[in-house]
């Protein structure tokens, strides 16, 4: 317990359709070029034209928004090294900076729950153009004041994810090659083998999360029934697993079969796991599927393999996916966004030239 201290091109299209019921679909956010060619993040609602929220004259990194919806922030990277983070309005009004970063890449943010304060993952400027590992730093989201997550400041991780109760934060450990899950109050943790530095998912409840791994699958030869005299060989696969927090138990979910799974997302009422699949070590793109958290009913969303799909965001009802799109055999592709409703299997494009999109619930 050590460690532990308590592109991207022009906006979209008008997104016209609604949600199965006849709901309205709740506003996206994403990131689209301007007529600079630079990073703005972009606020599409239906029947209207996509609203530039930012005009940041360096462009907009990444950004997130308040689990209320009421605030974004953003990561702005200069041209020497350093890093500002940013706050505004769901309106894009009331801007104001909140960090100076310098010679610093800080960025990656992520809200806790009671939309106070925010992680963020900085990486200090080695040299130019290169950045070390990140380490994890607590930024109160009104005063500015910041702090390092971990005892020792110097310390890496990334991919940090609050359960949906507060309770508990999870965060990769890439020296230690796994997940550290710590109760925010008591301190009490667990520790999940995760190789690949997937960050993990929570399910709404807070009881349990979705982990990846790496493990090897051996594939049979055909030359006997008889493991001793047909030949072996071996691929590295990509496994989902769903672990409980508490007592430290981890089920695989995945099938025993050379997959590469990953984006893990968790349906709004716990029922249905998406994620994204592919052929490991293949240029294929990632599909879209669903599984239940047991590892059954699991299926395809999407079958074409020139595309990569992903990853998955619900939307609040859990009628829709969100996701980004790209075709990998057009060297003109440029990522766009889209929705899939999970009754119908229909997909509509939302942003034909967009990346990173969110719902702002």
């Amino acid at each position: 317990m050590s460690k532990w201290l308590l592109w991207l091109f022009l906006p979209g299209l008008i997104l016209t359709a609604c949600q199965p019921g006849g709901d309205e679909l709740p506003p996206i956010l994403y990131l689209g070029r301007d007529e600079n060619d630079r990073n703005q993040i972009y606020r599409v609602t239906t029947m209207k034209e996509p609203q530039a929220l930012t005009s940041d004259a360096a462009g907009v990194y990444d950004f997130a928004i308040a689990p209320d919806g009421k605030q974004i922030v953003y990561t702005v990277l200069s041209d020497y090294g350093d890093s500002e983070i940013w706050m505004l309005g769901s309106n894009g009004r009331n801007l104001r900076k909140i960090l100076d970063c310098p010679q610093a890449e800080c960025a990656n943010l992520v809200w806790s729950p009671d939309n106070q304060k925010i992680i963020y993952e900085k990486r200090i400027l080695i040299s130019d153009g290169i950045s070390g590992a990140a380490s994890l730093w607590w930024l109160d989201s009104e005063s500015g004041e910041t702090l390092p997550v971990l005892e020792d400041e110097l310390a890496h991780g990334s991919g940090a994810r609050f359960s949906p109760d507060g309770q508990w934060l999870g965060y990769v450990a890439p020296e230690d090659d796994g997940v550290y899950v710590y109760h925010l109050e008591d301190g009490r943790f667990n520790f999940f083998p995760d190789e690949i530095g997937m960050p993990i998912s929570w399910h709404p409840d807070s009881n349990q999360f979705v982990v990846g791994n790496l493990d090897v699958a051996i594939i049979h030869g055909e030359e006997g029934e008889a493991h001793e005299t047909h030949t072996h060989d071996y691929e590295t696969a990509v496994y989902l697993s769903v672990a409980d927090p508490e007592t430290g138990d981890i089920n695989l979910i995945s099938p025993s079969m050379v997959v590469d799974d990953g984006t893990p997302a968790w349906s709004p009422d716990g029922e249905w796991i998406a994620f994204g699949r592919k052929k490991p070590q293949t240029a294929s793109g990632r599909q879209l599927w669903l599984m239940r958290p047991d590892g059954s009913d699991a299926h395809a969303l999407t079958d074409d393999l020139l595309v990569n799909y992903g990853p998955p965001d619900w939307s609040p009802d859990g009628k829709v996916l969100l996701f980004q799109r790209f075709e990998l055999n057009d060297p003109t592709a440029v990522p766009s966004i889209w929705l899939l409703e999970i009754a119908t299997g229909s997909m509509r494009e939302i942003a034909p030239n967009g990346m990173l999109p969110a719902w702002q619930k």
